[in-house]
Formats: C-alpha cells, structure tokens, sequence
C-alpha cells in the first residue's frame, strides 16, 4: 500500500460582447481585469506571459498518490479523461480505452469498477462524462441516456434524454441536467429535468461564429454559486441565472483575436488537411476551456499558434496572470510541469502521471545531481518524490500528484 503525502457559446455570444463594450459605469478597475455593470473583462497581452511557481499559486506540498492495480485487472486504467473527488474517494472516468470508471479510497487502494456496456438498462454503449454529487454517480451516456449509480457503484436509475450529450452538469439549486451536445447542434445546452424532459434550449448555432467541431474537455466550470458555460474559441463565459445564461467572464484578446469571418471562409474553401495547416498557423488567440475552477481560481489554457500558455485568474482579488505552459517547480524541485487541470474536492487539484514516467523524471533528475547532493536530496525534500517514483516503476498504472490552491 502506497500513499505518499508530502507532511501532508448563438446570438448571446455577439449580443454579449455589444451590451458590454456600449458603455457600462466602472466600478472596479485595474490593468489586465476590468468590473463593469457585473461583466468581468480580461484583457489578454500575450506579450505580458511570464514563468510562474508553484508557490504562487498553490500551498508548498504535494501528495503523491499512487493509484494501486495489484493483480486485480479491474484496476487497471486505460486512460484518464477526468478525475473526480468525493468523500474521500477518487473517481477515475476512462471513457476512451476502458470505457468505464474506477473509484479508488484517498489511500490508492481499489474499490470497483463501474463498467456497464451493452444494451438495455443501465447499460451504454459509450461513456461521455461523469459527475458525482449527493451521494450519487451521474454518467452522461450513449445511446441517450443519463445512468445514475450510488457510491459503491449500484445501479439506480436511467433517465433516457433525446439530445446527443457531450458534456454535462447536474445544478443542485435547479435540480435540473444541462447538456452540451457540440458545436454542430441546433441549439448547444438543453436543459433537462429528471423525466428527461428538455425544458428550455439554450445558445442557437449562429452563421457569424466558428464553432469547429472539437471535443471541449470541459464545457461547465463551478463558481462560487452557480456555474458557468463556455466552449472553445468563444471567450466567454456565462453564468446561467433565473433568467437564464448571461455573460459574466469575457477574454479580451485584442488585435490578436481570432477572427471567426476568417476562419469560416477558409474552412468552406479548403479540404480538411489544407484547412487543419491553415488554422494551426493563423487562428490567432482565443480561450480553451481546459483546467478547473474553484473558490479561488479559474485556471484555464488558452489557444495560440504554437505556444503553449496557461491563463490564471484569481476571484478574490481580480487579478489575472499569463503563465508558461510547465510550472516551475520550487516546493520539491522534482520536475517542472504543467499545470494541475483536474478538480477533486475543495481546494484540491490534481495532474496524473504514468508510473514508468514519474519514475523516468528520477532518473533524469539524478543524473544533474552528484551522487552526494542525490542522497541529500533523496533523504529531504525528495523523499515523496523518489518513493513515488521508484513504486511507479512497477506499474502501468498513474500516480496522482496533487496540490492545494492557495486560499
């Protein structure tokens, strides 16, 4: 047994960016983060990226957690799309290879395997997402289905749904499902009660707007008391309210922006190989919903042309940060690496490596080191990084490394 803890998106979209930049009263201002009449705009200089530490935005520990197999098959994850923490388990969603989930303890220790395929009741035949609240697995499903399971991994109930469903999120305040089912949909949220029911459609497809058709890895971000909808290259988000979904988060990218008219032309003109080289080299800046949101921060990357930059923005104090694509790594200067994408509970967050790989940046880390300065470092600060590493080796299986926002 191995825990190593470190002592311890439609006609909104254009509307949206009319309504705000016509003029609103300023009631917080500062460089880069602008309030205005509610809507917050993040004015993005590409030119302002700088390296950033670990410490700057998270506590000084990191958790290495090895994720056991054993001789159990069941536990053998193919890939991890999404990580989720809940009453002190981790709820690993493999809906790629293994199509399925696998709820670990906070110790690495397996606990079973959520693996239904087929037909027929509380069975799909692929996975698309998961979320878990209130005591309850939520599987977004093919064929048209939400499946829910309890916490050791029973089948409940299955509510069949007549949307595709890509991406989704349960709102306890509505009690209702919202869907996301791409960029090629009619209208791309539905929302959805518990009989299956699409009570209200939301962000009509919008002839002005490149959509591209691409799996966002995440759609809906938490916020301190809602959610958010946003999808890739749409810069941004939307908090739903009573009266529906309403712009609150807007990237201002400038005269780096992409320009959507463009992009839509080109698509129309050229073959798919043509189209895909065209785009890598000019689709100039935009927002990539891939990271998490919490009390404190929204971390996502943004999309460039062949740069990898990560966007930092902090709640609390207004404030927002560019930053390399890898971390530099000052808490047990292990490796430097990107930053953690996957949301557990509270101010928990975690990346994940392939047990081979962590013990491979050993290795690497060793040999800039004397044999003197190794067994020092091997001895103090790391120490959760070298044992991790070393039971790594034996397994195919990932090591979580997680950290703690700063509050």
């Amino acid at each position: 047994m191995l825990n190593i803890q470190k002592k311890k998106i439609g006609q909104m979209i254009i509307c949206a960016s009319f309504a705000f930049f016509m003029g609103c009263t300023s009631q917080n201002e500062s460089k880069e983060v602008i309030v205005k009449d509610g809507i917050i705009t993040i004015k993005v200089d590409l030119d302002s990226v700088k390296d950033g530490k670990l410490t700057d935005y998270f506590e000084p520990e990191i958790e290495y957690l090895l994720l056991q197999e054993g001789d159990n098959p069941e536990a053998q994850i193919g890939e991890i799309a999404k990580l989720v923490g809940y009453n002190d388990m981790i709820f690993v969603f493999d809906w790629w290879i293994g199509k399925s989930v696998q709820i670990f303890d906070r110790q690495g220790n397996f606990i079973k395997r959520i693996r239904q395929q087929g037909d027929g009741l509380g069975k799909y035949i692929e996975l698309a997402d998961i979320q878990v609240v209130q005591d309850t697995i939520y599987l977004l499903a093919h064929p048209g289905k939400i499946i829910k399971f309890d916490l050791e991994g029973s089948f409940i109930h299955e509510i069949k749904i007549p949307v595709m469903g890509r991406t989704f999120y349960y709102d306890i305040n509505s009690n209702h499902f919202f869907v996301y089912s791409g960029a090629r949909s009619e209208n791309l949220v539905s929302e959805i009660d518990h009989k299956g029911s699409v009570l209200k459609s939301y962000f009509s497809s919008h002839p002005n707007i490149f959509y591209r058709n691409m799996g966002d890895p995440v759609n809906f971000y938490e916020s301190n008391d809602g959610f958010y909808f946003t999808r890739t290259y749409v810069d941004t988000l939307y908090r739903f309210t009573s009266d529906g979904f309403k712009p609150e988060i807007i990237f201002d990218f400038g005269k780096n922006a992409m320009n959507h008219e463009k992009m839509k032309e080109k698509q129309l003109e050229m073959d798919d190989k043509a189209f895909r080289e065209y785009f890598q080299e000019n689709s100039g800046a935009s927002y990539s919903p891939f990271g998490f949101s919490n009390s404190k921060y929204m971390l996502s990357r943004l999309s460039t042309a062949g740069r990898g930059i990560v966007s930092i923005f902090d709640k609390q104090n207004k404030t927002h940060d560019l930053v390399n694509f890898n971390l530099i790594n000052d808490i047990d200067e292990s490796f430097d690496f990107y930053p953690p994408v996957y949301q557990l509970e509270g101010t928990e967050v975690s990346i994940a490596y392939r047990g081979p790989s962590l013990y491979n940046k050993a290795v690497e880390k060793k040999q800039t080191m004397s044999d003197e300065d190794w067994k020092a470092y091997q001895a103090g600060k790391g120490k959760d990084f070298i044992e991790a590493a070393f039971y790594g080796k034996e397994t195919e299986n990932y090591v979580l490394l997680i950290l703690k926002t700063k509050k």
